[in-house]
């Protein structure tokens, strides 16, 4: 797994406009650049696929993306339901509730559920890795 930290023209352009504006705000800035960096041509290798995290559902109908197949969508809500499963939260229902409380919205659809179960399993288990202490391989 590889995590990197990316500067992207949606954030140079947010910056730009909050220098005019201190008040401008940009919705979903964070799934936008995202989808730029994953949508940069050599950044995916032969069959590499990304995992896009996001809070909203129709954040992938608002923004161009050439190669949509080779990004596995995973809803706020399927990551709470995966951090669930490995007993890193009690309950993704309560956590998303409290989200909700604190004025947070985000939807409760689980995008993960309309991939394979192979697939699921291989988002599962990257998400398991990032957690294990280092030189641990057990799952």
């Amino acid at each position: 797994m590889q995590v990197e930290i990316a500067p992207t023209n949606a954030y140079v352009n947010f910056q730009a406009a909050r220098s005019v504006n201190p008040r401008a705000e940009e919705p979903h800035l964070g799934e936008q650049a995202a989808v730029e960096v994953i949508d940069e041509p050599t950044r995916l290798q032969a069959d590499e696929r990304a995992v896009l995290l996001f809070e909203e559902t129709n954040v992938m109908r608002r923004v161009i993306v050439r190669e949509r197949e080779r990004i596995i969508e995973v809803s706020t809500m399927d990551f709470l339901r995966i951090l669930e499963a490995e007993q890193r939260i009690q309950s993704a229902d309560a956590v998303f509730d409290r989200a909700l409380a604190a004025g947070r919205s985000s939807s409760q659809t689980e995008k993960l559920k309309e991939y394979d179960p192979e697939l699921r399993e291989a988002v599962r288990e990257t998400l398991r890795a990032a957690q294990r202490p280092p030189g641990n391989d057990q799952g």
